[in-house]
Parts: C-alpha cells; sequence; structure tokens
C-alpha cells in the first residue's frame, strides 16, 4: 500500500513538473500561430502571417545571424581554451591551481551586470574599439566556465592506462592525445561547445553592454522590440529558436547519444 502511495505521488510530482515546464512552451507555440493581434491561447485560428513578419524585417534576421557569429566563435574558442585549462586542472599539480580554477569560474560566480560593466570598462580603457570583437570576446568570458566543467567531468573518468598504453606500443604524445583522449572526452567537448553556444546565444545582459549599432544580437532586439510593440511576432521568433534547440539536441543525439551528455551535467 506505502508502495503504490510512493509511485503515485512520484508520478504525479513528475506530471506537475513537465507540465509547469511545457504549458509555457506549448502556448508561446500556439500564440505564434495567431492570424490576429492579439496574444491570446488558444488563438483564434492559425496563420503563418507572423512568421512571414518576422522574416521581412532586416534587424530581426541581421541580429539573429549576429548571435550565430557571436555564438559560434565565443563556443569554438572556449571550447578550444578549457581543452587546455582543464587538462591542466585535473592532469597537473602546481602552485595556485584552486586560485587560478576560481579565476576561471568567477564569470558563473559574479553577476552579469558586474561583468558586463567590468568588460566595458576595459576595452574603454584600453582604447579599443572593434564592436564584433569585443562582443565575442565578453562572449568569450562567459562561456569558457561551461566548457572547463563539462571537459573536466569527461577528463576525471578517462582511465590513464589507455594513454600509457599508447604510449608504450610506440604512439608520440601528439598521436596519444589525438587518437586516444580526444575520442575519449568527445562527450564533454560537444557537451561544453553545446552550453557555450546556448549560454552566448541567450546572453543579455553582457552583449548590452558591449554591442554596437551594427552588432546588436537577437535577444537585445527582442528585448527593445517588447519596449514598444506587444503582438504574436516574438512568439514566433521564440517558437523558431525552440525548434533550433530541439534539432540542435537531436543531433548532439546523434553523435553521441543525449544520456552521455546529461551525465555530464
Amino acid at each position: 500500500m506505502k508502495n503504490s502511495i510512493g509511485k503515485c505521488s512520484l508520478v504525479a510530482s513528475n506530471v506537475i513538473v513537465y507540465a509547469f515546464l511545457f504549458i509555457p512552451l506549448v502556448m508561446v507555440i500556439g500564440i505564434s500561430f495567431s492570424p490576429t493581434y492579439q496574444m491570446v491561447f488558444p488563438p483564434q485560428g492559425l496563420s503563418l502571417r507572423w512568421f512571414k513578419y518576422i522574416l521581412d524585417q532586416k534587424e530581426f534576421v541581421d541580429s539573429f545571424f549576429v548571435s550565430v557569429v557571436v555564438a559560434f566563435f565565443a563556443s569554438l574558442v572556449a571550447l578550444l581554451i578549457g581543452i587546455l585549462v582543464s587538462l591542466a586542472i585535473v592532469r597537473y599539480h602546481f602552485r595556485w591551481k584552486t586560485a587560478i580554477e576560481n579565476i576561471f569560474m568567477m564569470p558563473i560566480i559574479l553577476p552579469t551586470v558586474v561583468t558586463g560593466v567590468a568588460m566595458l570598462q576595459f576595452f574603454s580603457l584600453v582604447g579599443y574599439g572593434d564592436f564584433w570583437m569585443r562582443l565575442i570576446l565578453g562572449h568569450i568570458i562567459v562561456t569558457i566556465p561551461y566548457t572547463i566543467r563539462s571537459i573536466s567531468a569527461s577528463l576525471y573518468g578517462v582511465n590513464r592506462r589507455l594513454e600509457e598504453a599508447s604510449l608504450i606500443m610506440g604512439a608520440n604524445p601528439l598521436q596519444t592525445f589525438k587518437n586516444i583522449l580526444l575520442p575519449l572526452i568527445k562527450p564533454g567537448m560537444i557537451a561544453g561547445a553545446l552550453l557555450a553556444f546556448i549560454i552566448s546565444f541567450d546572453n543579455v545582459t553582457v552583449s548590452l553592454f558591449l554591442l554596437g549599432a551594427k552588432t546588436v544580437t537577437l535577444p537585445v532586439r527582442i528585448m527593445l522590440y517588447l519596449e514598444w510593440h506587444i503582438d504574436p511576432s516574438v512568439a514566433a521568433i521564440s517558437t523558431i529558436l525552440i525548434t533550433l534547440t530541439v534539432i540542435t539536441i537531436l543531433i548532439a543525439e546523434r553523435i553521441v547519444g543525449l544520456a552521455n551528455i546529461m551525465r555530464l551535467e
């Protein structure tokens, strides 16, 4: 009797949690197909007018490509730095190791407003005015902790005897790193890169301090749009982003398996 009550309670709690997570998404998707200016759910009919509307708005399209470019380069550089830092932290013992690790983790600890203001002050003091590079460098700093955490988790689970066997069999350190270590930490690398891309793409606070007239990211553009307009176009943008996120997850599942990625996090 107690077991059945416990199972029912567990099922009920799971249903409540999933409902809390997915009902807002369903509402947003439904509103994006509304044929009217009213943001109501369920919509009074179905229409693609708002998807056409945002595709016709050059500022939305430009901001989308800005976000993609910035997120791509930020996640790529953060991944490379994350590999090197993770190897140093996990494999070597040296003075100030904990302090250095905490410095790399600091963007997670500090409020993003503080990080944004600090970066703005730094770039202003050194007189660096390339808005593209400012934005990318800012996003690299914000995303590095996520790649380090994911890759470090993979490194801790690697059996070092496999690398030692490779070296004993005649492979040099570079060949061992390429053929043995990289495949073993691939789930952590992919998880870190995906997290970095998503964090960068969704970032608002740091972007607000570092963007220029031609480098407005999509989240910032949405926020500015909502100051003057309330219509289903924002829901249509959200639906597109939800679709792209699902596609990304499916690709990750295809490559390394979603279970491996989730286990690292």
